[in-house]
């Protein structure tokens, strides 16, 4: 059967740096994209390119990582190094909004929190609580479709086969129920997780040979010929790809080595806790901005001024907070350098 080779210098392995700078590059577009929506910015810059960065950074590190064991172990290994802390954050943020903001919830939509299962049963209760917990369900749900399919990782059209009529499957799902909110969040994202499963073989290995096959062909065209007809178009993966290469292989290799250095640094520390960041800064800088300028206040229509001043204070806070639960759950919970091996 003819195939199509590709292979790199040398293979890679292990925690890469340039994986935690390319994850807190996704944390600044991210937060960006925030900031402009409280200040309701026209999105030009288009930051939620960020979570796709994610996306594509979750496939190449779960394949990075790949040891030998059962689907049920990695599915309590990697589930182990997502769920505390989220539950940490879930938990303050359910009192916070409680008791500070007064929105009630119901028992069953608490429950579908905690199991991470929220982006499931559409928007109103996949954005309830937090805007960025559907991110959970994502998670969730990469883990358990490799856990499943892990074993066809040597054969990538086969991978590329499964992970289109997966994707179609969940985009028409959101779609043509008119879950918006959930469409576009997550319902566009699984085909760049695929991707960056076999961007990880290959870095792992230092060569992927992918059949041209009958399977490849139908998979390529689940994912593109079929949602296409229907007005679906998968591009933020091929985006967020673009931004991240363009990082690797301009800036990182050719800017000022002092400017570069320090960049790279700064988003390295971002990249390590980009988990705890990303599930706390939203409602920070939005929701409970907004409560601060007017009960200590006395601002119910604060200014762009006082609304930046207040979110430059909210990711102060999220930082600070992001880097004690990271700590924390690395002394209490895991090995020396085995939480961070995984995020």
């Amino acid at each position: 059967m003819p195939s199509l080779e590709l292979k790199v210098p040398q293979k890679l392995g292990g925690r890469l740096d340039a994986i935690d700078e390319l994850k807190g590059l996704a944390l600044v577009l991210i937060i960006l994209y925030h900031a402009g929506g409280v200040l309701v910015w026209q999105n030009f810059l288009h930051g939620d390119l960020g979570v796709d960065i994610f996306v594509l950074l979750s496939g190449v590190g779960i394949s990075l990582s790949t040891r030998v064991e059962t689907a049920g172990q990695f599915l309590r290994r990697r589930l182990w190094r997502i769920f505390p802390a989220y539950w940490i954050v879930l938990t303050a943020f359910l009192l916070g909004n409680a008791f500070l903001l007064h929105q009630p919830y119901t028992p069953f939509n608490v429950a579908v929190h905690y199991l991470g299962l929220q982006g499931l049963f559409g928007d109103a209760i996949g954005f309830s609580i937090d805007d960025s917990f559907w991110f959970i369900t994502l998670i969730v749900g990469w883990y358990v479709v490799y856990a499943l399919f892990r074993r066809l990782m040597s054969r990538p059209d086969l991978v590329v086969l499964w992970g289109g009529i997966l994707s179609a499957i969940v985009a028409y799902a959101y779609f043509e129920t008119g879950q918006a909110g959930c469409f576009g969040h997550i319902g566009l994202r699984f085909p760049g997780f695929f991707a960056g499963l076999l961007i990880g073989a290959l870095l792992r290995e230092g060569r992927l040979v992918v059949p041209l096959s009958p399977a490849l062909a139908v998979g390529l065209f689940a994912a593109a010929f079929v949602p296409y007809t229907h007005g679906i178009i998968f591009a933020p993966g091929v985006v967020a790809f673009t931004l991240a290469t363009g990082y690797l292989f301009f800036w990182r290799a050719r800017a000022q080595a002092e400017i570069a250095g320090t960049v790279a640094r700064d988003l390295r520390a971002l990249g390590r806790n980009s988990l705890e960041i990303f599930l706390i800064h939203q409602p920070l800088i939005r929701d409970y901005n907004f409560y601060v300028q007017n009960r200590f206040f006395n601002n119910p229509n604060p200014s762009a001024l006082a609304l930046t001043v207040g979110m430059a204070v909210a990711i102060s806070v999220t930082i600070f907070v992001s880097a004690w639960v990271h700590r924390l759950l690395d002394r209490v919970l895991y090995s020396p350098g085995e939480s961070s091996a995984a995020r």
